[in-house]
């Protein structure tokens, strides 16, 4: 997002005390009393356009540096936009996030944790179980599962290991 609320009502007009107090409280509510309520799914920059236009009008419509004044123009404010949105268009899907960094690490990580659990929890049992079934039966079909088990865990970290050199080096 560009600039907070005060910043934003402060391009039109000038802020009383009061009026910075209800901007305040207005930051954490402008959400819900235009966008979200309206239902569906809103790009950024409609979300960005509806706060600019909201403090444009808001800046208009006060009349005086009291709260009650702010409330009462932002009412209005909120019945103008829930009428016609500003000319705006909900969209189809709700947009895909902008992966931050802290989300590629997360990814990364999760990728070598779940690998962990998967040699250590869910490979190592089947060997194990299969290992201890051909032993006791020592059956052709035994050993076929004792060497599935065991193509699987060397087949799954290889692809593991071949995926994550291929990252690198398109890094």
């Amino acid at each position: 997002m560009g600039h907070s609320l005060k910043e934003e009502f402060k391009l039109h007009k000038d802020l009383s005390v009061e009026g910075a107090d209800f901007l305040a409280d207005l930051e954490k509510s402008i959400a819900q009393d235009l966008w979200q309520s309206a239902g569906g799914h809103w790009s950024r920059d409609s979300i960005q356009k509806f706060r600019e236009i909201a403090m444009q009008k808001l800046a208009s419509e006060v009349h005086g540096p009291s709260r009650e004044e702010f409330q009462k123009a932002w009412i209005s404010i909120i019945r103008e936009f829930h009428q016609n949105q500003w000319g705006e268009q909900r969209l189809l899907k709700k947009e895909k996030k902008i992966e931050t960094k802290e989300d590629k690490i997360f990814w990364e990580l999760f990728s070598y944790i779940w690998i962990l659990l998967q040699a250590t929890l869910v490979t190592k049992t089947a060997v194990f179980y299969f290992g201890i079934k051909s032993a006791e039966d020592d059956t052709a079909e035994g050993r076929i599962y004792l060497f599935l088990a065991i193509a699987f865990s060397v087949i799954s970290l290889s692809v593991f290991a071949y995926r994550k050199s291929r990252k690198k080096k398109d890094l």
